[in-house]
């Protein structure tokens, strides 16, 4: 039986759509660094994580470029590849400054309070113009919404695995509210 390898993944961009009679690849790309394609030689392609040579990079729009592959010469070759990620090994990701982290490292963090009080686990992240917003899946099912900045997020601990919050006044008082809470304020 096949050893089972155990490579973590960071998927970097995904192909929308073909580009052309020559094979190339319209791709979204899912990384912060402008470049990062460009400074490939290879990309592993699709759930099987085939690597294939890049021949190509150049920017099309917006957060897209287009991609050629070596052995890809032509629309139907390039078919197959439509929809498929983009992927580097976790190993080949560059190194962050301190205090900055990867979405993969993020997502699947318990978040407590500082006294400890778990509210869930995050699910998500929803990127704003100035600040991401972790969504926070918690312990009854429901949803919170948990702005990364420095006056909510206190301590990330990636061994750990948690994630601990300050809440600011207000940003919990949703699901603590009482049926009828608001209605004896006015009375």
């Amino acid at each position: 039986m096949p050893k089972q390898s155990n490579t973590e993944w960071a998927t970097i961009g995904k192909v929308v759509a073909l580009f052309g009679l020559r094979g190339e690849l319209k791709v979204r790309t899912l990384t912060d660094i402008p470049n990062r394609f460009a400074e490939l030689a290879a990309v592993h392609v699709g759930d099987s994580r085939v690597l294939h040579v890049i021949e190509a990079v150049r920017p099309y729009k917006g957060e897209m470029i287009l991609l050629k592959l070596k052995g890809f010469d032509d629309a139907t070759s390039a078919e197959k590849l439509r929809n498929a990620d983009l992927c580097i090994p976790l190993s080949r990701l560059a190194k962050l400054p301190p205090d900055s982290y990867y979405q993969h490292d993020i997502i699947g963090l318990r978040v407590l309070t500082l006294d400890d009080t778990a509210l869930g686990t995050i699910i998500d992240i929803i990127e704003t113009g100035s600040n991401d917003v972790y969504v926070v899946k918690t312990e009854s099912g429901a949803q919170q919404l948990i702005p990364a900045i420095k006056d909510v997020i206190k301590q990330i601990d990636l061994i750990r695995h948690t994630m601990h919050i300050d809440p600011i006044p207000g940003l919990l008082d949703n699901s603590n509210k009482q049926d009828g809470e608001e209605a004896d304020a006015s009375g």
